[in-house]
């Protein structure tokens, strides 16, 4: 049988667990909450029954309705947020499974945070975006961009694990080009064509840098001749086209 000292304690914790609730909810229920919940705990022991099992199944009632709450009070961004780091997480775990069963897969903590940086990244990107995808070009553009970054960002990391040549960084540089550039164009079909046209410039850049300064270790994710860095020069530019499109149909 639970004592009335029992019965405080329960009250202390419950009272505890009500603070998870969102401030405005709990200074306008909260006191009610904890005192219906002590009056519950004393009926059920003046009646002789164990409340041990009662109070678990409140608590965990309780845990359910702090996390609507707070859900409910998330903003969209929030909300977006949460989603898309979620996803980043689940997609983390494949590599993660991959570097216990793949041998040679030798992967430290710092490239899965790297990882799990790009999916969020890139996730949060197309999230954000996505609101100003009222054109087709304009989406084809956003797609290809984000799909043609990721694959650049991808690639470059995976190569970068195997030679650990420095060249590698100014691939980044490209990816930091195109965010800098996305940030200052504000989204804008107009700005995000000249950080497209950038990223293209930057990348085409990047490949003399590496041929120049190369030593025997090659650089970079595409490194076989100027064939896949023209690729993704094309696909940069491709994408600063239709975002260019997009403008001027918009300006019309």
């Amino acid at each position: 049988m639970a004592s009335d000292l029992a019965v405080w304690r329960y009250r202390a914790c419950y009272a505890i667990l009500l603070r998870f609730y969102p401030r405005d909810f709990h200074d306008r229920f909260g006191e009610g909450m904890t005192q219906t919940f002590h009056d519950l705990c004393r009926e059920r022991r003046k009646a002789g029954r164990h409340i041990f099992g009662f109070v678990l199944c409140v608590f965990f009632e309780t845990s359910l309705g702090i996390a609507k709450e707070n859900t409910d009070q998330m903003t969209q961004m929030q909300k977006t947020m949460l989603r898309v780091a979620l996803v980043a997480l689940g997609l983390l775990m494949v590599p993660l499974v991959a570097s216990r069963v793949v041998e040679g897969w030798n992967w430290g903590p710092g490239t899965f945070v790297f990882t799990y940086v790009l999916f969020f990244g890139t996730g949060m990107a197309y999230a954000l975006i996505a609101r100003k995808m009222n054109a087709f070009a304009y989406k084809a553009a956003v797609g290809l961009a984000l799909v043609a970054g990721f694959v650049l960002g991808w690639a470059t990391m995976v190569h970068m694990s195997e030679t650990e040549n420095p060249l590698n960084l100014v691939y980044f540089g490209v990816l930091a080009v195109g965010a800098i550039g996305a940030g200052l164009a504000r989204l804008q079909a107009r700005g995000m064509a000249r950080a497209l046209f950038a990223m293209a410039a930057a990348l085409s850049l990047a490949w003399v840098v590496t041929q120049v300064l190369s030593s025997d270790t090659p650089a970079g994710p595409v490194w076989n001749a100027g064939v896949m860095h023209g690729g993704f020069v094309l696909l940069f530019a491709a994408a600063g086209l239709l975002f260019r499109h997009a403008s001027l149909a918009g300006s019309k």
